[in-house]
């Protein structure tokens, strides 16, 4: 058995049910093994909770990167990172849900802090490198802060997303990308 199994699993059953209603036995039934096997990877089980958060954070950046190292405007590079933060059902929703167990663990528990922020400084800073390179290359206005609109935007995703995880009336997958892409019109272009 291999760790990234045991750390898909369990990151699978935080994004499903709940940081702290995975159990160590859980996971092992997944990959087909015994909690001695998971054990043996990971002493216990906040050691295999707070790497599987860190695992499935990892993982969706690397899957996000690859998309986007291939389109070279800015202004469609944004629009297809927006696209892919949209909450839909399947794998972007449970990496959604898996960000907000880590947010919330993270507000209780200091360990974890310089993880998240680290984590959360990649995400405002890969919005910050494309909103610069779209001003460099004459996309976007010049007279705005790239560091300012990147936290506003990050900020807004974050918080729609939140809105649309937990079904908030009025506020779905569709408007939420209404919402975004608004944005980066009045802030970025208009």
């Amino acid at each position: 058995m291999r760790k990234a199994a045991i750390l898909d699993a369990a990151a699978q059953l935080i994004a499903e049910r709940g940081y702290h209603a995975v159990r160590i036995a859980d996971i092992a039934k997944i990959v087909g093994s015994s909690t001695g096997a998971v054990h043996y990877y990971f002493p216990g089980k906040s050691d295999v909770l707070r790497l599987a958060l860190n695992h499935a954070i990892t993982r969706a950046f690397a899957r996000q990167s690859a998309e986007l190292k291939n389109i070279r405007s800015a202004r469609e590079r944004l629009l297809k990172l927006i696209d892919m933060q949209l909450p839909r059902i399947g794998q972007v929703r449970d990496e959604w849900s898996v960000w907000v167990q880590f947010w919330a663990e993270a507000a209780v528990r200091p360990e974890l802090r310089a993880e998240h922020n680290e984590f959360y400084a990649r995400w405002r800073e890969t919005v910050e490198r494309i909103i610069e390179r779209g001003q460099r290359d004459g996309e976007f206005r010049t007279d705005i802060d790239p560091t300012l609109v990147a936290m506003q935007l990050t900020a807004m995703t974050d918080g729609a997303a939140i809105q649309v995880l937990t079904g908030s009336p009025g506020l779905n997958v569709t408007a939420m990308r209404e919402v975004l892409i608004a944005f980066v019109q009045s802030a970025l272009i208009a």
